[in-house]
């Protein structure tokens, strides 16, 4: 389409790269820096998980992974990808199976025990 309009097939990008690189030398110089959010803190952590409503399957679920996220130590795209059955209670506590992990994506996921998640 564009070479149908009169464009030429390689589209010159040198003036916005530089556009680009000025625009973030600018932010990086005025203080306008990326920050990340600190983490709650337990007594938020657990108005959060008593805020949840236990009477509904969203709830549960909400409970059920702020439980899980500190006990575990694990990444947003874990926690997301568990399902019911990779989450069970043994005698100690739960025991949750991360089936893909950043850094297991070609390894079969392995059991993960969690005492601190069995707190009800």
């Amino acid at each position: 389409m564009h070479r149908l309009s009169g464009h030429p097939g390689q589209p010159a990008t040198e003036a916005a790269r530089l556009a680009l690189r000025t625009h973030i030398r600018r932010r990086a110089t005025s203080g306008n820096v990326r920050r990340q959010a600190p983490p709650p803190t337990i007594p938020d952590l657990r108005a959060m998980i008593d805020a949840c409503d236990l009477t509904s399957v969203i709830g549960l679920r909400d409970r059920l992974l702020l439980v899980l996220g500190p006990a575990l130590m694990g990444r947003r795209s874990e926690l997301v990808a568990l399902h019911r059955a990779d989450v069970r209670e043994v005698p100690d506590g739960l025991e949750v199976r991360i089936a893909i992990s950043k850094t297991t994506r070609t390894r079969p996921g392995r059991p993960w025990p969690s005492r601190a998640a069995a707190t009800r």
